[in-house]
C-alpha cells in the first residue's frame, strides 16, 4: 500500500511538473530579448548583401528594433519558410506581408512598414501616349513579365493584344527606355531602384494609370502567441517611427 502511494504521488508530482514545463512553453511571448525577425529578399525593400539584410524597410525594421532595446537580428529566408517560421514560432516577427482575408486571424497585425502602388508607365518624352482607361492599352504595346501578378491582371481584362512577354521587371524598364514597348507597370518604389542600377531617373517616366486592385500596404505581422502587451509596445513604437 505504501509502495502503491510512493508511486502514485511520484506520479502526481511528475504530472504537474510537466503540465508547468508544457504550459510555459505555451505562454504568450511578453518579452523584447524573446523576438525574433524574419523575412525574404525582397529588393528594394529587403536586400541580402554580404549577409547583411538591407533596404528601404529593412532599416525600419532594424530602428525600430533599436527602439525597443532588442538586439535581434533580421533573417533572411525563401518567403516558404519565414512565413511557416512566424506562423509556428511565438516571439516572432515577419515582414513584409501583403495582409489578406485568408491570413487575417493568423497574425498579429502590427503596422504598415510601406505602401505600394502599382501604376502604368510610359516615357515622358512619349507625349503622344494617351490613356484614360484599361481598354486604352489595345492601343499599344505592353511590356510585361511572364506569369506575373501584372500580365495575369491584365490578361483578366483582355487588354493584353500587343503584350510583349519579358523575363523580369528590369527588362520591361530597359526595353521601355529602348523604345522597344510603349507602356509597362511598375511601383515608383521599384522603379527607383531599377533605374540606380542602370543609370535612369524617375523623372524619365509619366504615370498614366493607377493599377489599383494591384496596389497594396506591406506589414510587420507578428505570431498568434505574443502577449497582448508586447504587441501594444511594438505597435506603438512603430506609429511613432512613422510620424
Amino acid at each position: 500500500m505504501n509502495k502503491r502511494r510512493a508511486q502514485y504521488y511520484i506520479f502526481t508530482i511528475f504530472s504537474l511538473w510537466f503540465g508547468s514545463t508544457f504550459s510555459c512553453n505555451a505562454t504568450a511571448v511578453n518579452r523584447v530579448d524573446q523576438i525574433q525577425v524574419v523575412t525574404e529578399p525582397l529588393p528594394p525593400y529587403q536586400i541580402v548583401k554580404e549577409g547583411e539584410v538591407q533596404g528601404l524597410v529593412a532599416e525600419k525594421v532594424r530602428k525600430l528594433l533599436r527602439e525597443l532595446g532588442s538586439d535581434s537580428h533580421i533573417r533572411a529566408m525563401p518567403w516558404a519558410r519565414a512565413y511557416k517560421t512566424a506562423l509556428t514560432e511565438p516571439g516572432t516577427l515577419i515582414f513584409s506581408m501583403v495582409r489578406t482575408p485568408a491570413r487575417e486571424e493568423l497574425f498579429h497585425w502590427l503596422g504598415v512598414l510601406v505602401s505600394t502602388k502599382t501604376y502604368l508607365i510610359a516615357l515622358k518624352k512619349r507625349d503622344n501616349i494617351k490613356l484614360n482607361d484599361l481598354e486604352g492599352l489595345i492601343n499599344y504595346k505592353t511590356g510585361v513579365k511572364r506569369d506575373d501578378v501584372v500580365f495575369h491582371y491584365l490578361s483578366k481584362k483582355d487588354v493584353l493584344s500587343k503584350a510583349i512577354l519579358l523575363p523580369d521587371t528590369i527588362t520591361t524598364v530597359k526595353m521601355l527606355l529602348r523604345g522597344r514597348v510603349d507602356i509597362i507597370a511598375a511601383s515608383p518604389i521599384h522603379l527607383d531602384y531599377m533605374c540606380s542600377q542602370i543609370g535612369c531617373k524617375s523623372s524619365d517616366f509619366q504615370f498614366l494609370l493607377e493599377l489599383d486592385e494591384l496596389s497594396s500596404d506591406f506589414y510587420l505581422a507578428a505570431n498568434k502567441h505574443m502577449s497582448p502587451e508586447l504587441v501594444d509596445l511594438i505597435t506603438n513604437k512603430l506609429k511613432k517611427l512613422a510620424n
